[in-house]
């Protein structure tokens, strides 16, 4: 066997990475230490070859073809066991691309730019931008950053929205600063990469590749970004008082329902004592407001000549109910000037009104998901049962944290439910994220619900019979990047739209497409240069972001 890759790990990433290679149409060798038997036979029944051993044994390596491999692929679930694995292969063969699964990021970054290694990646770190969008959306596909500039995948029809009214593809490329990367049209098989002479009919849905600026613009803002685009067009003075009732009314909410009710009493209990001394004790309004604080702080300074029973009865009440309520109004602002250095200290958030989402399962994953979302200034709530999870200090600086089971009606409640915009259930167990989404949707029948499956079949029935609006399995978002950067290099990302393998690449031109023209890479490789004006050869020495595609078979029956 020749010209084939070679998977290490047959957990839930290798073995999703194992299905779309064959499906992809290419030949693949897995090295595990273990496999569940339904894996391992659904594999070998598609011809898949099998080897059980430690892959970090460089006679098996040999055994499995490693001499005339396309590519490694190390996704077992230890990073150092992956690591290994590259060295290996390193040693008994310089050239081979390896690509490695490592959940620290940064390991990878020095990894991939000291040591040779093609790509490193991180499961959690390329499925959450896939949840993140799936809670702001559906017609979000996902989420990248390519040299620092947020760009976002999704889909759109054409009726009825800014698309509409164009006669063909290029008009939108270049008037809405929109590339067109997949068009799906009833009764036709959808069209990769169409060409930019290709009409626009209205029933056509499209999948688009923008800078997240221009999709705003064009399809609307997350309401984080609409509140900062209003703050940016505010008076200073106009801001600033607005932001300092933002922070009053967020510790008016906090305080409990007995406090709020005797600060109210004091606001009406003033007015009423300043009547009631210039009316009945015959003081001037000036001096009516005077004693009335002095009367509050338990001061007695009113002459006792001309003042009657009832004046000074009341002046008593007062000074004792005045008392109590400011008393009551100094703990709430020591409270709050406590607390909020005490948040400071902690790196807590606190809790959103409305419009949040939240994320329960503070994992590999949920902490990922949260990254993303306060990335690009969506409130963020994070649940979690267990109070010393790793992550959790990080999260703090990032998100409110709420303790507690999320399947259980109170936690959600605490985490605001009732008013949130989606719940993102990606903890590590199936069932309890489906219990989370579900309950979510009693509090809230119009929450946007988010669940984790690993089971592909039973995320359809999920969706479709439960009303659970995405079910998404991490390893299945990342297996398509993983695929792709062992077939190219340079993949930014991958993805699958119907029975499309998408893959986006930010390369630079060098020898291979350096003096070539963006239409002959198109014609000649299948490549397709976007986010660029005009057919001008490329330079060498030019970055350009990329873009082509390969079919899909069918998936395997789960």
């Amino acid at each position: 066997m020749t010209g084939h890759c070679i998977v290490c790990g047959l957990g839930d990433v290798g073995y999703r990475v194992v299905e779309l290679l064959h499906r992809l149409g290419e030949q693949v060798v897995v090295v595990t230490s273990e496999a569940r038997e339904d894996r391992r036979r659904m594999a070998e029944t598609h011809g898949v070859r099998i080897l059980i051993g430690d892959a970090r044994n460089e006679h098996l390596l040999r055994d499995a073809g490693l001499a005339s491999a396309r590519a490694v692929i190390a996704a077992t679930g230890e990073d150092l066991v992956n690591i290994e694995v590259f060295l290996d292969s390193q040693r008994s063969r310089p050239d081979v691309p390896v690509v490695v699964r490592l959940f620290d990021q940064d390991l990878a970054r020095q990894l991939e730019g000291s040591f040779g290694l093609q790509r490193a990646l991180g499961m959690s770190a390329l499925a959450a931008p896939s949840f993140a969008a799936a809670a702001l959306g559906e017609s979000f596909l996902g989420t990248f950053s390519v040299l620092g500039a947020p760009f976002v995948i999704g889909r759109q029809r054409v009726e009825n929205g800014p698309l509409q009214g164009f006669p063909h593809l290029g008009e939108i490329a270049e008037r809405l600063r929109l590339v067109p990367l997949l068009r799906e049209r009833p009764g036709e098989e959808c069209a990769a990469l169409p060409a930019a002479t290709d009409p626009v009919l209205p029933q056509d849905r499209l999948s688009l590749l923008a800078r997240k600026e221009d999709w705003d613009r064009l399809f609307g803002s997350t309401p984080a970004a609409a509140a900062a685009a209003a703050a940016k067009t505010a008076e200073p003075l106009g801001l600033r008082l607005r932001q300092g009732l933002s922070r009053l009314r967020a510790v008016w909410r906090e305080e409990p329902t007995p406090l709020r009710a005797v600060v109210l009493g004091l606001c009406v209990l003033i007015p009423l004592t300043v009547a009631v001394f210039h009316s009945f004790a015959g003081l001037p309004l000036v001096d009516s407001v005077f004693h009335t604080i002095a009367n509050l702080h338990g001061e007695i300074v009113m002459s006792n000549d001309g003042v009657g029973s009832g004046v000074k009865l009341y002046e008593i009440a007062l000074m004792i109910l005045g008392s109590i309520t400011l008393a009551t109004l100094y703990s709430m602002l020591t409270d709050y000037l406590v607390g909020s250095r005490l948040r400071k200290l902690l790196g807590g958030r606190p809790m959103p009104r409305q419009g949040h989402v939240i994320v329960v399962g503070i994992g590999s994953v949920g902490f990922q998901v949260i990254r993303e979302l306060a990335a690009v200034g969506i409130p963020v709530v994070a649940v979690d049962a267990e109070a010393d999870r790793p992550f959790l200090a990080d999260v703090r600086t990032r998100a409110s944290v709420v303790i507690g089971d999320g399947r259980l009606g109170d936690t959600l409640a605490r985490a605001g439910a009732a008013t949130a915009r989606a719940v993102v259930a990606a903890t590590g167990d199936d069932s309890v994220n489906l219990g989370i989404g579900l309950g979510a949707r009693r509090l809230n029948p119009g929450i946007r619900t988010v669940v984790r499956l690993f089971d592909a079949e039973f995320a359809r029935k999920i969706e479709s019979m439960l009303g659970v609006d995405v079910a998404l399995g991490a390893s299945r978002i990342a297996a398509p990047t993983f695929a792709a950067s062992a077939l190219f290099r340079d993949v930014v990302k991958a993805f699958i739209v119907q029975d499309r393998l998408m893959v986006l690449l930010l390369r630079r031109a060098g020898a291979e497409w350096g003096g070539r023209a963006p239409s002959a890479l198109r014609s000649e490789h299948g490549v397709t240069v976007l986010m660029r004006d005009g057919d001008e050869p490329l330079r060498e020495d030019e970055e350009v972001l990329a873009a082509l595609w390969r079919k899909v078979a069918q998936p395997w029956s789960e």
